[in-house]
């Protein structure tokens, strides 16, 4: 929902300014002693002259527009997900962290230097962080050999990072297709 919320804001501000226009232009055009121009207003002024609080329709209409408010409000209360992973620090008046795009960076920068790793793909999750590599000979002797120096490799890395709460890795070394 948080990637919703800045064109949602952009369409419901540009929606009040046409209002507000809107407004501006009728209220001049009924003091010049003009009719209604954009809107056919005075239908609705005279619908809600004769409408009563208590009737059915106003008693809908307010529910409806509860319903759609608490729904919005309760998908806004909803936590976010946690794209920054804090990072230890001596001082704590310092506050430093690595997004989940970094980290997978790094770990899959970590797992190609290995040699013999062609190349490597990451995926981290909350708290965890999944990593392919793929060797750059043919076969599993070549991909078994290869698992304990990239497991070494990334856990050397995360342990650099000083991460506050590492991810647990999974490591999956495979052998190149063709």
């Amino acid at each position: 929902m948080r990637l919703l919320n800045r064109p949602l804001a952009f369409v419901l501000a540009a929606a009040l300014t046409v209002a507000a226009v809107i407004v501006i232009i009728e209220v001049i055009a009924y003091h010049i002693k003009s009719g209604p121009l954009i809107l056919h207003w005075t239908t609705w002024h005279h619908w809600a002259n004769t409408t009563r609080w208590d009737q059915l329709v106003v008693q809908v209409w307010a529910a409806i527009l509860i319903v759609i408010g608490l729904l919005i409000l309760a998908i806004e209360f909803k936590p976010r997900r946690i794209t920054r992973l804090p990072l230890r620090g001596d001082d704590r008046a310092t506050d430093a962290a690595v997004t989940r795009g970094g980290l997978a960076g790094t770990l899959r920068d970590a797992a190609s230097g290995v040699d013999g790793v062609s190349r490597a793909t990451v995926t981290v999750r909350r708290g965890r962080a999944r990593v392919r590599a793929i060797a750059a000979a043919r076969g599993r002797p070549a991909s078994d050999a290869l698992a304990q120096p990239v497991d070494q490799a990334l856990h050397e890395r995360l342990d650099e990072l000083g991460l506050r709460h590492p991810p647990r890795l999974r490591v999956r070394v495979i052998s190149r297709s063709r």
